[in-house]
């Protein structure tokens, strides 16, 4: 790692709204943070990175739309409003979660797999328990008590009719 505190800490935030950047493109980026815009020789100085790493980033820090460049010779980048830029992005963010919240809850509630199903797990110890497959949660004694009633009724009932097939082939 690098000893710039202040370049680990925008890298630590900028990561989770931007995860495809490395703490390259936010050495760069915090180096255009600037009122001047900085020329790719001056950016190269400064950082000390590859002039063809430094170029690339700046060309993919350019396309998310972080930095700017002039549109004058010599071309010049630089950061227009990081804080702004970084409350876009955020907020970009969390629609796209809160929209996939929304759809992975549609789909649980038309899953077939996650009807109400039951199953069996085994804790430490080789203890076991019923587990409702919808909610996951432990089933309690009085709904284990529900089930094992409707399943003796249904097997008095297949029983009867078992019975019944038998009396009817005599």
């Amino acid at each position: 790692m690098i000893n710039d505190t202040d370049t680990e800490l925008i890298w630590d935030y900028l990561k989770h709204v931007h995860p495809d950047l490395t703490l390259n493109h936010v050495i760069i980026y915090k180096s255009l943070w600037q009122v001047e815009p900085q020329t790719g020789e001056k950016i190269i100085q400064d950082n000390g990175l590859a002039r063809a790493t430094t170029y690339k980033i700046l060309k993919e820090l350019t396309t998310k739309q972080l930095i700017k460049k002039t549109s004058y010779k010599p071309i010049g980048y630089y950061a227009n409003q990081p804080i702004k830029d970084y409350h876009n992005y955020s907020q970009k963010l969390i629609k796209k979660l809160l929209k996939g919240k929304e759809q992975l809850k549609k789909i649980m509630k038309n899953s077939t797999s996650l009807s109400g199903e039951l199953y069996l797990i085994k804790k430490d110890g080789g203890q076991q328990k019923l587990i409702l497959k919808q909610n996951r949660k432990t089933l309690q004694e009085q709904q284990l008590n529900e089930i094992k009633q409707g399943i003796e009724q249904q097997l008095a009932q297949i029983k009867q009719n078992k019975t019944k097939s038998w009396a009817i082939y005599k």
